[in-house]
């Protein structure tokens, strides 16, 4: 889905090419440095509109192995490249909700959410530095189990683990 950043980008992309693709009209009445530099300017500004910075794309439950029962989330470094982080379902909760945000399904909107603990998937190493995310409303499609994903829990409770299991299975 395009949305308004993406289609500024698109058009300080669009707007760098045909500053350069006039370049030598505009030069003769501008000169060469201001054209040269509007045209880096204008396709530095399209790449950095299409830079998606800790936006969750996918949220799946693990089933098997060592880390079953827990969360493997997707997140996007930047346009081209993403990374998977283990958390623990305890460690996930909604920090903030975006309403209106006219994005997935009815009743269902987007979150900033805070991952508390998680593992990288790519050094295996644990961090317990908090993660802030954008959850957008499109990114799971279960909205019970996302209910109980963005839920703050509680550090205490016992049951937490077996109330995952039942959403899970």
């Amino acid at each position: 889905m395009l949305n308004p950043q993406k289609l500024k980008g698109i058009g300080a992309l669009a707007a760098s090419y045909g500053i350069y693709s006039y370049l030598p009209y505009i030069a003769v009445s501008l000169g060469s440095t201001i054209p040269v530099v509007a045209a880096c300017a204008a396709g530095l500004y399209g790449m950095l509109a299409f830079a998606e910075q800790q936006k969750v794309n996918t949220i799946e439950v693990i089933k098997d192995g060592n880390n079953e029962g827990r969360l493997r989330i997707n997140v996007a470094n930047s346009a081209f490249s993403s990374r998977y982080i283990i958390a623990d379902v305890k460690d996930v909760h909604s920090v903030v909700s975006l309403h209106n945000d006219d994005l997935g399904e009815d009743d269902l909107e987007g979150n900033i959410i805070s991952v508390a603990r998680y593992t990288d998937e790519s050094t295996g190493k644990e961090v317990t530095i908090p993660l802030t995310l954008t959850l957008s409303g499109d990114a799971f499609r279960d909205k019970a189990f996302l209910d109980w994903i963005i839920a703050e829990k509680g550090t205490d409770e016992t049951t937490s683990d077996d109330f995952n299991d039942l959403l899970y299975r």
